[in-house]
């Protein structure tokens, strides 16, 4: 999984992933660690206090290690008082996180405008 800062706004932070969503295997790390963390280590750890927009668009399938990943970025996020929010899901991962009952869970929007909106409820 590659990781790509799209736009910082001052508000709002958009982030693409490209390829499986599995953050053991993420790009620009020195070597895979169970406790490596795909968002911090392209933002820092402060990014979990700000609106993160996801865009899924370019990965159709996640792990379950994928899955545990956007849980705990879910829960720093609202730890922190920031907020995460996915959208343009592929199928294949809305099923997923369906089956797993995530999607009422997960902040999940189906384009941008929706994902903004999101954001700042």
């Amino acid at each position: 999984m590659e990781l790509v800062l799209a736009s910082d706004d001052g508000d709002v932070l958009r982030v693409k992933t490209v390829g499986r969503i599995t953050p053991e295997t993420a790009r620009g790390t020195e070597s895979p660690k169970a406790d490596h963390e795909p968002l911090a280590h392209l933002l820092g750890p402060q990014v979990y206090g700000r609106r993160v927009l996801v865009n899924l668009a370019e990965s159709d399938y996640v792990s379950s290690s994928g899955v545990g990943w956007l849980l705990a970025c879910h829960k720093r996020c609202r730890e922190a008082g920031g907020k995460l929010v996915l959208y343009a899901l592929p199928r294949t991962v809305q099923n997923v996180l369906k089956v797993l009952k995530l999607d009422s869970v997960l902040h999940v929007a189906d384009d941008e405008a929706e994902a903004r909106r999101r954001a700042t409820e």
